[in-house]
């Protein structure tokens, strides 16, 4: 995942106002707020793959589709994000309309990622997404070995997406593209000892940057026969090892919640219980189909603030309903289901806002306006 702070500086370059405005409703931390700087879409939510852990494999509820750009558009001229996240539970090159959302997207000044299971990297995509001036390519590679990675990733080909994110990277420094190739896995029970070699991985494909997170659970996959800690001798061997690789490498790699997971064994105060999700102020989740959802960690429609297709945005990010959200988070995000199991820790924002909080001017926004 890429840091609050990354995205906020760039986004600052890319839209100062509208991140400015988000950034003061952050701070406020009322019920109310602006419109959402970040903003996460759901390209697809049909793929080619039959992943483990993936609740698209054992019931999803909620119907599968693709997003239409006019759909796309009239919910993203309403909000005017600086950041666009096209992610979800579907693989995007499947969605025939993905490149003309990035162009629009791109042309109308947001920063724009793409989440992408990197089997369709083909020579023709890679030279059609680099074409975009898409700003990040992200992909998921859930193994660091054959053996491991097609266990998980049921239909793919490792050595085929290995392949085509060498080309990727290779066409992109060959025509100088500004755009970031990201490498993200998700660690479990059948590649937990794959762990430091996925930094060796990220640096042989060599992609910009490399992040990774714990198995959790989602819609009606609760991932509960995946025993993370079926390894516990080799443990504290792989996180040493891999603490080491990551402080040699060049690459920028951000792990460091997944390592303090594993060095606590998933007990319940790694959760971080009493830290704050600031999520609900500055960033939304809509479904292929239009539905407004906090994040994507509510990938069956669990909380459903609205329909974005048939309702003005800005109705539904202020009702009660999500009003209520935000608050019951801020007090308390462990009573709210989908956000039992998470590890987002934001304390850094609160240390970023700290630096304010003081100045009188300020204080009085944060407490006599909302």
């Amino acid at each position: 995942m890429v840091s609050y702070k990354a995205i906020m500086n760039s986004s600052f370059r890319k839209k100062p106002g509208r991140s400015l405005m988000s950034t003061f409703s952050t701070f406020r931390h009322a019920a109310r707020a602006s419109l959402p700087f970040k903003l996460k879409m759901e390209c697809s939510a049909i793929c080619n793959l039959k992943c483990k852990m993936c609740p698209l494999n054992i019931g999803l509820k909620r119907k599968q589709g693709f997003l239409k750009f006019e759909n796309f558009k009239y919910v993203f001229d309403q909000i005017k994000p600086a950041y666009l996240n096209l992610t979800g539970i579907g693989e995007p090159f499947l969605n025939p309309e993905l490149f003309k959302i990035i162009k629009y997207a791109k042309k109308m000044g947001a920063m724009v990622k793409l989440d992408t299971n990197g089997t369709f990297l083909n020579e023709e995509n890679t030279k059609k997404i680099l074409d975009t001036k898409i700003d990040i390519i992200s992909t998921s590679i859930d193994g660091a070995n054959k053996k491991s990675y097609e266990k998980i990733r049921i239909g793919s080909d490792f050595e085929l997406v290995k392949k085509n994110i060498k080309d990727l990277v290779r066409e992109r420094n060959k025509i100088k593209s500004a755009s970031e190739v990201h490498m993200f896995f998700v660690l479990q029970e059948d590649n937990l000892l794959d762990l430091p070699n996925f930094i060796k991985l990220a640096e042989e494909l060599g992609v910009d940057y490399m992040a990774g997170s714990f198995i959790v659970s989602l819609g009606k996959n609760e991932n509960k026969k995946n025993k993370i800690f079926s390894h516990k001798e080799n443990l504290k061997e792989l996180i040493e090892r891999t603490r080491n690789l990551v402080k040699e490498s060049k690459i920028e790699i951000s792990i460091d919640p997944l390592l303090k997971y594993l060095e606590y064994e998933g007990e319940k105060r790694f959760y971080n219980e009493k830290t704050p999700c600031y999520m609900p102020w500055y960033s939304t989740f809509i479904t292929w189909d239009g539905y407004v959802n906090p994040c994507d960690f509510s990938c069956d429609n669990e909380i459903v603030f609205g329909n974005a297709f048939r309702q003005k945005f800005k109705d539904i990010w202020n009702n009660d309903k999500y009003k209520k959200f935000r608050l019951n988070v801020l007090k308390d995000r462990n009573k709210v289901k989908i956000c039992k199991g998470c590890g987002v820790n934001e304390t850094y924002i609160e240390k970023e806002m700290d630096k304010i909080k003081n100045i009188p001017f300020t204080k009085y926004l944060q407490y006599n306006l909302k």
